[in-house]
């Protein structure tokens, strides 16, 4: 999530030897030649698209009595699950420049279609239902494979298909909010759904209700620095800093500047600080494998409430956002760390903007896609890190990518 968080202003990454941290992302527009065009998650989506439709393939022809039918249903699911994610994560870099379909054919080596972004939030939605309705079919078993330890030590045990179906549905809320939040195609009914989604996902429990135990709930990629999957946490960082405004826009008593800690100098290209991220600690060998969670509950109580101001329902937005507040040292009637009291959905969206970005810090680019959602990501709501700051919003199609195409990168909403 690095440049992420640098286009979303939580994050500098300043270093003398690769000034494209600076000059791609706060000082001019990426090259879509460069690294900083996003191009490692872009080609590592679509190789994981391919594993799971060449995956979906075996399952569908596997011999009979390998898989029982719910066996076969589930694998289904979790695989189908998966791909909803990687269509997701691509839209998320991408937005409105569109994403590139992935034929299910594994042998096609033709350039598919690109799609708006729109499309692409359609399909991801379908295709989270789709895997739902496989792993609801499925019924009360677990995987027929092994997961990761990321899936069985965080709150669920997520080899249970009934506590998959939970990471389904937050999932499907969370694609569902920016659905209703996209500006080319606004979708009102999709809050409603949000909410009915991420409730089911939160053990049914209502506006307010989700206790602070919880928050931590969810599957997380766990990083392994040597072995047969070696993936070392990428945050773990010398010269990964906060942008300044981090520490200066959090409320006095919010437990979260814990995440907050002091550095030395790290300055150059015009810009310094002198505070970091503490997993991007890299003297502490713990940081070598922090797991960092895909969906947790305390996302999904936020998202909530973002779903709840779609609906004009601020009452039950303030109510979700203040169990998080408190949770973290808020106190009716503070002066340095209030409770919400919101009552417009201008006041409640500022609101939940602050406690997404401080509860997800460097977890991903959620604030980056929020800022981008609200039309908060411009010179009205933000200052210019750089006397050339453009404002970036979203990632090129790499160049390789674009030369097998012709150059053509229109993307398609028919």
């Amino acid at each position: 999530p690095v440049i992420t968080e640098i286009y979303a202003r939580d994050a500098y990454r300043i270093d003398a030897s690769e000034p494209r941290y600076v000059n791609e992302t706060l000082g001019g527009n990426p090259d879509p030649g460069s690294f900083a065009s996003g191009s490692g998650p872009f080609y590592a989506g679509y190789r994981s698209l391919r594993a799971a439709n060449v995956t979906v393939s075996a399952i569908n022809n596997a011999p009979s009595g390998v898989l029982t039918a719910a066996q076969k249903s589930a694998s289904l699911g979790f695989v189908r699950t998966f791909k909803a994610l990687e269509y997701y994560r691509l839209v998320e870099l991408r937005d409105t420049v569109g994403v590139p379909l992935q034929s299910d054919s594994a042998n096609n080596t033709t350039p598919g279609p690109i799609i708006c972004k729109e499309n692409a939030l359609d399909l991801v939605a379908a295709l989270l239902d789709s895997a739902n309705t496989d792993l609801v079919a499925a019924g009360n078993i677990t995987f027929p494979f092994a997961l990761p330890s990321g899936f069985t030590s965080f709150g669920r045990n997520y080899r249970s298909v009934p506590s998959f179906i939970l990471f389904n549905r937050g999932f499907k809320g969370k694609v569902d909010v920016y659905r209703g939040l996209d500006h080319a195609k606004p979708n009102a009914a999709a809050f409603g759904l949000a909410v009915t989604e991420l409730t089911t996902a939160l053990g049914g429990k209502g506006p307010g209700a989700v206790p602070g135990s919880q928050f931590q709930f969810g599957p997380y990629y766990v990083f392994v620095p040597s072995g047969t999957e070696a993936a070392p946490y990428a945050l773990a960082d010398s010269k990964l800093g906060l942008n300044p405004s981090v520490a200066a826009n959090i409320f006095p008593g919010d437990t979260r500047s814990s995440k907050i800690v002091k550095r030395s100098t790290l300055a150059g290209q015009t810009l310094s600080t002198t505070t970091t991220f503490i997993g991007a600690v890299s003297t502490n060998p713990a940081n070598q494998t922090g797991p960092v969670g895909i969906l947790r509950d305390e996302e999904e109580v936020l998202l909530r409430a973002q779903a709840y101001i779609g609906l004009g329902q601020i009452a039950n937005a303030v109510a979700d956002i203040n169990s998080v507040r408190m949770f973290y040292g808020a106190t009716a009637g503070s002066a340095t760390f209030p409770l919400s009291t919101a009552t417009t959905a201008s006041q409640a969206i500022t609101d939940v903007l602050y406690d997404k970005r401080y509860s997800l810090l460097l977890e991903g680019p959620q604030r980056l896609v929020d800022l981008r959602a609200y039309g908060r990501l411009n010179a009205n709501f933000l200052t210019k890190e750089v006397p050339s700051d453009p404002f970036n919003s979203a990632f090129p199609i790499p160049k390789p990518e674009s030369d097998a195409r012709g150059g053509n990168l229109t993307p398609k909403c028919s």
